[in-house]
């Protein structure tokens, strides 16, 4: 559902009118050694390799073979480093496989309004409701809200900023789903101590939402304080109606946690994306963006996971109290 049907063939048209002779690359492989090095199917990756051609084509000069810029980035999405085979093919190099996940995680971070869409008609969000209200029951819900955390090494005067409360350095992405997991909102800046409802409030689908563009639709989200637009959990169920209402919203939650457990099950270099520094941040949300329009592109062409994916916990932020707590505990424990 987060994927208007025209948008898909507007896509497809497009790269179809553009296309040459594509994918040559994959011939080297077969299905099972795709599947298992990039976690995508021929014909996934088929498309992506299109769709990048397509647009580094009208956009940018390229001095580099687009199916191995896009091969390279998307073993390193998939298992955080250049399986040997593929750079048996490709070429083993460093500062290749550095231009070409920049490169392909540039392009495919430009497609996120593309392939990352909320249901913007009335008749998308009330058919996105009904799926949910079938499956838990609360009404006028169109999404999941949660903020994945992805580990990363900030510099020394940045460690606190990049502490969450989990106890390790993240940078913090939030994104909205739907009753399949397929992604419906994505927003990445915001350093692993952030709490929630200040990402919420800051961030562009809240003031959509603020603004009436989605009419009387409801997110449901386990921050409190988020405003009329998110159903938090109660802080205290007392009668049999609020029992309810809090296993339906457990349930509604565990959806995003799935879908958090399912992104880094695929794109393993989710789990790690190493050292981040301020200046060049947007380099490292690129990457998650690119992995996030992966994803959609996966569950568009039912692609399966390679594993079974754990949900990830879900929290909300650490007071800065919390923080220096950490970090003096952290100081004596070295003493």
């Amino acid at each position: 559902m987060s994927h208007a049907a025209a948008v898909w063939f507007c896509v497809h048209d497009d790269i179809e009118s553009d296309r040459s002779t594509t994918g040559n690359i994959l011939d080297y492989f077969d299905d099972e050694f795709i599947f298992r090095t990039l976690h995508l199917s021929r014909f996934a990756v088929s498309f992506i390799i299109d769709c990048v051609r397509t647009r580094l084509e009208r956009f940018a000069e390229r001095s580099l073979p687009v199916d191995h810029l896009v091969l390279a980035a998307l073993c390193f999405y998939a298992n955080g480093f250049l399986h040997n085979e593929i750079a048996d093919t490709i070429g083993n190099s460093h500062v290749f496989l550095n231009t070409a996940v920049e490169t392909v995680s540039k392009v495919l971070s430009t497609m996120l309004d593309e392939f990352i869409t909320f249901p913007s008609s009335l008749n998308d969000r009330v058919l996105v409701a009904q799926e949910l209200q079938k499956l838990h029951g609360i009404p006028n819900v169109v999404g999941v809200l949660g903020c994945m955390h992805i580990r990363v090494k900030p510099g020394k005067r940045e460690r606190m900023l990049y502490m969450n409360g989990m106890g390790y350095f993240s940078i913090m992405s939030q994104m909205v789903c739907d009753s399949q997991s397929n992604l419906l909102s994505v927003e990445t800046q915001w350093p692993g101590s952030t709490s929630e409802q200040s990402i919420w409030e800051n961030s562009k689908i809240c003031q959509q939402f603020k603004s009436g563009k989605h009419g009387h639709s409801l997110l449901v989200g386990n921050a409190v304080n988020c405003g009329k637009h998110v159903l938090p959990p109660l802080s205290r169920a007392s009668n049999p109606a609020s029992v309810h209402y809090d296993e339906s919203h457990f349930k509604i939650q565990s959806i995003i946690q799935k879908t958090f457990g399912a992104l880094k099950m695929r794109f393993q270099c989710l789990e790690n994306l190493g050292h981040i520094q301020k200046d060049v941040s947007h380099k490292t949300a690129e990457v998650i963006h690119a992995c996030c329009v992966l994803h959609n592109i996966a569950k568009k062409f039912s692609v399966p996971l390679p594993g079974e994916p754990g949900p990830e916990p879900l929290h909300h932020g650490i007071s800065r109290e919390e923080i220096n707590q950490m970090f003096t505990c952290s100081s004596l424990g070295r003493t």
